[in-house]
């Protein structure tokens, strides 16, 4: 996947360029909240999408821990409609290359002072979101609990686990490595390896406050003058995150019927 930056022009005619970060990620998870629960959700030319109002979305945001002023959030909608996202294959042939948010309308300065709790606004979802929906792959998880992580690691490492560790039991443990950790969730990567790893146990102990997890091992590998090289994590999950893969695996199955 290549991601290419938002380029935002200012009122003082200055531009600068963005990635998305953990802002624009928490953003699109309140967006496709509110989609789901406030049956805010569309579709429009088979795309699916929210009709949402910057009241709705500000307040969502706050009960979850992340308020956001209102330029701050108006700058992270910009940026996931600017910065865009392309997959490609390993060979380099291109798979599909879009906005995070293709289409994005946002209410005026004037309707939103006038009538904040109805200025409407509109975001279309990429379409991988539309692709997952349409071919019930988009997999039920704890919203709440993912939203009130302290750790941007932690958030990656639920979802990991809500959509890859379906089989979830007391003798089905997960494991994974921290090369893989860091590979896939683009994390800052310290060159001193005790620092990657101490950043991993951090959000793995954040996933047991969270009882998703009810513990984990480690399995060190090291090499020349005992440089670590990498770790196995053998996660056990939490009867908690237990039932609610249970919840989610039989919501797939009805709904695959």
């Amino acid at each position: 996947m290549k991601i290419r930056p938002a380029r935002i022009q200012y009122k003082d005619g200055q531009e600068r360029e963005y990635y998305p970060s953990y802002r624009e990620e928490i953003i699109e998870e309140a967006l496709r909240k509110i989609a789901c629960d406030r049956l805010n959700g569309v579709y429009l030319d088979d795309r699916a999408g929210v009709q949402f109002t910057l009241y709705a979305l500000r307040k969502e945001l706050w009960a979850r821990g992340h308020a956001l002023n209102l330029p701050d959030l108006l700058e992270g909608l910009k940026i996931c409609n600017l910065a865009s996202l392309s997959v490609q294959k390993a060979d380099g042939t291109a798979i599909i290359q879009a906005p995070i948010f293709p289409v994005l309308l946002v209410a005026s300065k004037d309707d939103w002072l006038q009538n904040p709790k109805e200025a409407r606004c509109y975001v279309q979802f990429n379409p991988l979101v539309t692709a997952s929906i349409d071919h019930l792959t988009y997999r039920q998880f704890d919203y709440l609990t993912y939203m009130s992580y302290k750790h941007r690691l932690s958030r990656w490492l639920h979802k990991r686990l809500a959509h890859n560790y379906i089989q979830a039991g007391l003798l089905s443990p997960y494991t994974i490595r921290m090369s893989t950790i860091l590979r896939d969730s683009g994390a800052y990567q310290s060159k001193r390896g005790n620092n990657n790893a101490r950043e991993i146990d951090n959000a793995l102990e954040e996933l047991k406050t969270k009882r998703v997890l009810m513990g984990f091992t480690k399995a060190t590998v090291r090499g020349p003058r005992n440089r670590l090289v990498d770790i196995t994590y053998t996660l056990q999950p939490d009867m908690d995150f237990i039932n609610e893969m249970k919840k989610a695996n039989a919501r797939l199955k009805r709904l695959s019927v």
